[in-house]
């Protein structure tokens, strides 16, 4: 999670509409992001698998990775990164969240 200040939030859901350790599926400016509820915090990365595109809203959630439930590639929810092996340009792309009220709110761009 980043909160940069230059970023400009907009607001995808409320918090309960996003279960602990469970994901959902969001436009934000033409970018379909996925949002994840892990440990208490959200976060969220670029829904489509960077090896084939397969949605990790809909992937397998362990702790605080997601499988993705095509070829099981496995990211850090966090910060994206790829976990199975040392390659940057295989990690997910990451946006920063923050919480205001009961709102989940995401930056995509800026």
């Amino acid at each position: 999670m980043n909160n940069d200040d230059s970023a400009v939030f907009e607001t995808i859901c409320r918090i309960e509409e996003i279960p602990e350790g469970e994901a959902r599926m969001f436009s934000v400016a033409e970018t379909v992001i996925a949002v994840f509820h892990v440990g208490g915090r959200f976060f969220a990365l670029a829904n489509g698998c960077p090896h084939a595109g397969a949605s990790l809203a809909h992937g397998i959630i362990e702790g605080d990775t997601v499988r993705c439930r095509i070829h099981h590639w496995r990211f850090s929810i966090p910060d994206g990164k790829y976990l199975d092996e040392d390659k940057a340009n295989c990690n997910a792309m990451t946006f920063p969240v923050r919480i205001v009220g009961e709102e989940v709110q995401v930056a995509v761009g800026g």
